[in-house]
């Protein structure tokens, strides 16, 4: 990880959100004038939620008002067709009532509910890890392995540079 702390970063790096499903890839709309190796560089400054930062193809955080929504109606659904909680019917099937279950049993096997990503970033809110020393327009230059917070909790981490390796020709 060392090495791509000291790497600069640039449009199509891949990123992840802690409460994210899948990795997506960091984007740059508007060109700041700088390439390396023909893709546009990235600064500390481009982590702009939906523009910079792309959808995670949902979000697992209780913190998303979406996700809420999606576990109250999961939980709504569920009290509306069991007279009992489900996990009560389950564990009274194979225990015949005799077993008492413990909250992280529970929690266990349960899958997560997921809610719309909507990468959402104080505005304001820069990338952690820039080259400091070195501008472009103003800015410093995006370096490997910065971290960015949404508001939901979830943790946003670069993961490569973008850059395409080199052949060697």
């Amino acid at each position: 990880m060392a090495e791509l702390n000291d790497t600069y970063v640039v449009h199509t790096a891949m990123i992840r959100c802690s409460m994210g499903m899948r990795e997506t890839y960091l984007v740059l709309d508007d060109t700041h004038g700088v390439f390396l190796r023909q893709q546009p560089q990235m600064t500390v400054d481009d982590s702009v939620g939906e523009v910079n930062v792309r959808c995670f193809g949902g979000c697992y955080s209780m913190e998303n008002p979406s996700t809420k929504a999606e576990a109250d109606r999961i939980q709504k659904a569920v009290e509306e067709e069991c007279p009992d909680t489900f996990l009560d019917s389950v564990l009274n099937h194979f225990t015949g009532g005799e077993k008492e279950i413990t909250t992280q049993e529970a929690q266990e096997g349960v899958p997560r509910i997921v809610g719309v990503c909507t990468p959402n970033i104080p505005a304001g809110t820069k990338w952690d890890n820039g080259k400091e020393g070195v501008e472009t327009r103003g800015m410093e230059p995006l370096l490997g392995g910065a971290k960015l917070r949404c508001i939901y909790g979830g943790e946003i981490e670069i993961i490569t540079s973008g850059q395409v390796e080199g052949t060697g020709e």
